[in-house]
């Protein structure tokens, strides 16, 4: 075998040195850049996840609050339903409160009639009773009046005025339907 000159083995150990560099390079820096890179993009999403989760944890203070008011609403309209849970109970709670408010502004009821129960979702129902009234203008409007204004949420539906004269006085005969809810239990 030759002998390698000088030259030829700075050559061969700057090659083994650069080739060696490489191969750490290769081997060892480089997986290790992935690595961290990998760890970089995880903390990153973890930092987002844990600011989403943060941005929550406040707003559900707010959301809290929001629940309770609307808990609170609910409750506020369930007090104005008919007391009663069952549709008959309730269609004679009904006729009564008709025929108070009547009685309050002189109007004559001439005729009730019960009407059939409707289903409103899965939780209410809808009692409607069909009345004929006998009265005046005035006394029809404060009527009119005091079931909107009744502490129970009553609707006045289908409502219409026949008219007649009786010895030189307007007589009126309004027909409407007046509905209520309740909650089914």
């Amino acid at each position: 075998m030759k002998r390698l000159s000088k030259r030829d083995k700075r050559a061969i150990l700057i090659l083994g040195i650069v080739s060696g560099a490489v191969a750490i390079l290769l081997g060892i820096a480089l997986p290790v850049y992935d690595a961290a890179d990998s760890v970089e993009v995880q903390l990153r999403q973890q930092e987002r996840l844990l600011q989403h989760h943060i941005l929550a944890s406040q707003r559900s203070q707010v959301y809290q609050m929001q629940l309770q008011e609307l808990d609170q609403f609910l409750n506020d309209y369930q007090e104005s339903l008919l007391d009663a849970q069952d549709s008959s109970i309730a269609t004679v709670q009904l006729e009564e409160i008709v025929r108070d408010v009547a009685a309050q502004h002189r109007v004559q009821v001439a005729r009730s009639n019960p009407l059939q129960v409707r289903k409103i979702g899965e939780n209410y129902s809808k009692i409607t009773l069909q009345v004929n009234l006998r009265t005046s203008i005035g006394q029809l409007t404060n009527f009119l009046y005091s079931l909107s204004t009744h502490s129970k949420f009553l609707l006045v539906e289908d409502f219409s005025i026949n008219s007649f004269r009786n010895r030189n006085q307007l007589r009126i005969q309004p027909r409407m339907k007046v509905s209520a809810l309740i909650r089914l239990s």
